[in-house]
């Protein structure tokens, strides 16, 4: 068989193709390599984390399902209490007891729960329900509130009474809420009610843990009835109730005295005492753990709002707190507090607003809650940005899946290229590579020999070649360059002249031929650098005709980009299968 470059050119360029495709690695040593390619892959991640906008953040659900947890106290069925529940949205209400202050079990259920309401609701005895203010209402009082606590409107929250109804554990989303009635008149004794406690509380293993009763201790009211300064209405002298919640990281709410006051953070309630991370707080972030937590008296519900008195009022533990005023200028800012639990998916943190009526400062208090278990060496802002990693994380991965799927859905191509691959890892081993390219450029120095000793009789006879370029009629030139047998190839066959997009001088430019109006026997033997492959192989595709290869030539290019984009940021250069290919073109 005859050797030519029409036969010789095409294996050629076929095998460097299989090469450049072999995904080759620079040759270094191990170590060096995977620590490259490790920083390179780090920050391939981290730009890509970058990208990610708020905004695109905000619109993928991720974490636990957030919600809006309202809490009322001492109501009452008052046109300022239906107004204080059309504060807000919100998914569940929490009610701390003293419903109407008529005797009427019926009527708040009645005339204030939306008939047809979608939030959920749960509700504790307050004083006003007991047998001393209301003789004989008591248990029309526990069966109504039996009754919308199971009724099929509440039938995403999941309770267990107690036999007497008067206490209940109450499972909601990932939130756990233990209300009691200790002190109210007529219910169970207060050791059966610490048994309940921490029967419930004990194996609790839901994120977030509330503690309701209606009363409280004696260093947490603000003074409006100095005789419950005297004794706890609520441990009495036993174990604290409150201590019991606290070393379970369960948040406190009660009511009765009507007003709004918030703690600080504490470590111990039965004598009072800050926690040390809590101490120099301005109260917008609270952070609670087994151990420490906080207690929230909120009474202002739309019956009627109290005066704070006495050394009560002062209390250093309070963190926020409003009665009536003196000058009563808070008398009908009657609220609610309404907190977001799993705030923005994130199960460790919750967003709370004390929002009031006839105010023209609607909301009074804000604070977010975290639950940090190690507050010494993890701040609540690091328990942000964890969350938000994994978000993103999560993020990364869901359209990464979606990617797969849409692509592998789309034709069959995905398959056979993922086959090619692999037998291309397999036959095209670094070893391969190296001899297969060193061979490659070997046949490229002697086909080009072969073309100049083809072309040279009628080069010679050219007055002038590409724009200054000259040979001597009788000049016995020495052997040309690599550079100088590849411009000539091109120049004679014309394909300069074919091109719609390149000019002469802008494509010998891109074979690093510099222009010379000197006789010119050798050339700048300068590798010429892989980054000029791509307009080249770009300005091959580009001027094919035919209706039927311009998909083939399409997908050809775009793989040819990457493999070009992956062998060059491995520094493999390619310069010499770029022009093999050019030379096939003109065959």
């Amino acid at each position: 068989m005859k050797l030519s470059t029409k036969n010789l050119i095409p294996f050629i360029f076929f095998i460097n193709i299989k090469i450049i495709q072999s995904k080759a690695q620079p040759i270094e040593d191990d170590y060096t390599n995977k620590t490259k390619q490790a920083s390179e892959t780090k920050d391939i991640e981290q730009n890509i984390r970058n990208s990610i906008t708020d905004e695109q953040l905000d619109s993928f659900t991720y974490g636990d399902e957030e919600f809006k947890l309202a809490i009322i106290g001492d109501s009452g069925v008052e046109r300022e209490s239906r107004e204080v529940m059309k504060l807000t949205k919100y998914d569940a209400l929490l009610h701390l007891g003293n419903y109407d202050y008529k005797c009427s079990p019926h009527k708040y259920f009645d005339t204030m729960l939306d008939s047809d309401r979608t939030y959920q609701f749960m509700g504790i005895l307050g004083n006003q329900e007991g047998d001393d203010q209301c003789p004989g209402k008591l248990r029309d009082y526990e069966d109504i509130l039996y009754e919308e606590m199971t009724n099929s409107k509440n039938s995403d929250v999941k309770c267990e009474f107690s036999s007497s109804k008067a206490m209940w554990s109450c499972v909601y989303k990932n939130m756990r809420i233990i209300g009691l009635s200790q002190n109210i008149s007529g219910v169970d004794s207060r050791s059966e009610q610490l048994y309940f406690l921490k029967k419930h509380l004990d194996h609790a293993t839901e994120d977030w843990k509330i503690c309701a009763w209606h009363y409280y201790d004696k260093y947490y009211h603000t003074g409006k009835n100095p005789q419950d300064s005297e004794r706890n209405l609520i441990s009495e002298d036993g174990d604290s109730f409150y201590d019991y919640c606290k070393d379970h990281g369960a948040i406190i709410l009660n009511a009765h005295d009507n007003v709004y006051a918030r703690t600080h953070v504490m470590s111990k309630f039965k004598s009072p005492m800050i926690d040390e991370y809590d101490k120099h707080n301005d109260g917008s972030v609270v952070q609670i753990r087994k151990g420490a937590t906080l207690d929230i008296l909120n009474g202002v519900g739309g019956n009627e709002i109290y005066i704070e008195q006495g050394e009560e009022k002062d209390y250093s533990h309070w963190q926020k707190k409003y009665a009536k005023g003196e000058n009563d200028e808070n008398a009908k800012r009657f609220g609610g507090l309404f907190c977001q639990f799993n705030y923005g998916g994130n199960n460790k943190k919750a967003y709370c607003e004390l929002l009031r009526i006839n105010s023209s400062e609607k909301v009074f208090d804000s604070f977010y809650i975290y639950q940090n278990e190690d507050p010494n060496h993890v701040s609540y802002s690091q328990i942000d940005k964890n969350f938000k990693n994994d978000k993103i994380n999560a993020y990364i991965a869901s359209n990464n899946d979606k990617n797969n799927h849409s692509t592998k859905g789309d034709s069959g191509e995905e398959d056979s290229v993922d086959a090619m691959d692999q037998i291309v890892d397999k036959v095209f081993t670094k070893t391969n590579i190296i001899i297969g390219g060193t061979e490659s450029y070997r046949a490229l120095a002697n086909l080009s020999s072969i073309a100049n000793d083809n072309f040279k009789t009628s080069l010679t006879k050219n007055e002038d070649i590409d724009n200054g370029y000259k040979l001597d009629k009788t000049t016995n030139s020495p052997p040309l360059s690599m550079n100088d047998r590849l411009s000539l190839f091109l120049n004679k066959t014309k394909l300069i002249n074919e091109s719609s997009v390149f000019d002469q001088t802008s494509l010998m430019d891109n074979f690093s031929i510099t222009s010379s109006s000197k006789k010119t026997d050798t050339m700048d033997r300068e590798s010429i650098n892989s980054n000029d492959a791509i307009s080249l192989i770009s300005h091959k595709f580009g001027n094919n005709s035919g209706a039927n290869s311009i998909s083939t030539r399409s997908n050809s290019f775009r793989s040819f980009s990457n493999i070009y984009n992956q062998i060059n940021n491995n520094n493999v250069r390619f310069n010499t299968i770029a022009r093999l290919d050019l030379m096939n073109e003109t065959k």
